[in-house]
């Protein structure tokens, strides 16, 4: 099964907006898949939670997903937190009927890099799997989750079949990562896709989708060649031109709406 999503972030950008724009736009573009991201406090609270599973049923949307903020914490306080906050997004996915949260990783080198990840999610990742919710490590140019190397150091440390790769394209091109290679030797470990465009490789520079330089079909053809199922979620970066977003992810859906099978 293939479901083609589209995550909040495309139509509201990284504001506090309360989804509006996704609720009005997804439905009349042809969107039945909604990813939320919930980066804010109110975003995760069981009130919060319970309307945006009502409103999605009056949008005729199905949400698939959850993307909360960076792992990373220093200290015990600070992996305490990020701790606690990873099993409230595990809850909050259950409380909203999906079996899937992301995250990424915090700036290259700080919150406790690395380690810290690996530190949650020995304790969150047999939550997880308790609660039967896939949790999904995003890739981010010059973050702690960027390359093949991070990848596989935790998981040479954490073994559970509901840890994997959120593979975002633009990202891993934005750091001069090879996907081929990637999919070569983790391709069983990625367990969603998010499909971005960015323009060359070596520096973030993301843009509409058809403008960019990102090879997403290949990269999807390739998983799906390897028995990929689940999700290929949209992530539009914000514009400063709000105005084209509506047409900018008509152009979107048109692209990869011919991999849906669900």
């Amino acid at each position: 099964m293939i479901g083609l999503a589209c995550a909040t972030l495309s139509c509201d950008g990284f504001g506090d907006t309360d989804f509006v724009e996704s609720f009005r736009l997804m439905p009349q573009i042809g969107f039945k898949y909604v990813e939320f991201n919930c980066w804010y406090p109110r975003t995760l609270t069981p009130a919060k939670i319970r309307d945006l599973k009502a409103r999605c049923t009056s949008n005729g949307l199905i949400p698939i997903s959850i993307h909360g903020s960076n792992f990373g914490g220093e200290g015990n306080e600070g992996l305490s937190k990020d701790t606690a906050h990873k099993i409230r997004l595990i809850e909050a996915a259950k409380e909203l009927g999906v079996t899937r949260i992301g995250a990424t990783g915090s700036r290259r080198g700080s919150n406790g890099g690395l380690d810290a990840i690996i530190t949650t999610l020995k304790e969150v990742a047999p939550v997880a799997e308790e609660y039967g919710v896939e949790i999904g490590l995003e890739n981010h140019a010059n973050n702690n989750l960027e390359n093949i190397d991070d990848y596989e150091r935790i998981f040479e440390v954490i073994d559970s079949p509901n840890v994997g790769i959120w593979l975002d394209t633009g990202h891993f091109d934005a750091a001069s990562v090879d996907m081929d290679d990637l999919i070569d030797r983790l391709y069983s470990r990625i367990n969603h896709i998010h499909v971005k465009e960015n323009q060359g490789k070596g520096k973030a520079d993301f843009t509409r989708f058809g403008e960019g330089t990102t090879d997403n079909f290949h990269v999807i053809d390739r998983m799906i060649d390897k028995g990929y199922s689940g999700f290929i979620t949209v992530e539009l970066s914000p514009q400063k031109d709000t105005s084209t977003i509506f047409d900018d992810l008509v152009v979107a859906q048109k692209m990869f709406s011919h991999y849906e099978t669900s």
